[in-house]
């Protein structure tokens, strides 16, 4: 097996765990080859960059939102 090569589970994996540390160089290279290669692999990384989006977003709104007391 070489060094860069990554399969799909381990792919996922990584693509969740970059969200909890930063990944090294030779993980980041692994799964940038891979995403060129594996349809099913990039769609997955970008449902959870949509999730992360919208987690920020829906955070944000909720930091934001007044709350209710009837004075409106």
């Amino acid at each position: 097996m070489s060094l860069f090569y990554r399969n799909c589970r381990e792919v996922t994996r990584l693509v969740l765990a970059r969200e909890n540390r930063p990944l090294t160089l030779v993980e980041r290279f692994a799964v940038r080859l891979h995403l060129g290669i594996c349809l099913m692999c990039t769609r997955f990384t970008g449902q959870v960059q949509l999730m992360n989006r919208a987690m920020a977003q829906w955070k944000h709104y909720a930091e934001n939102d007044e709350p209710d007391d009837g004075s409106a």
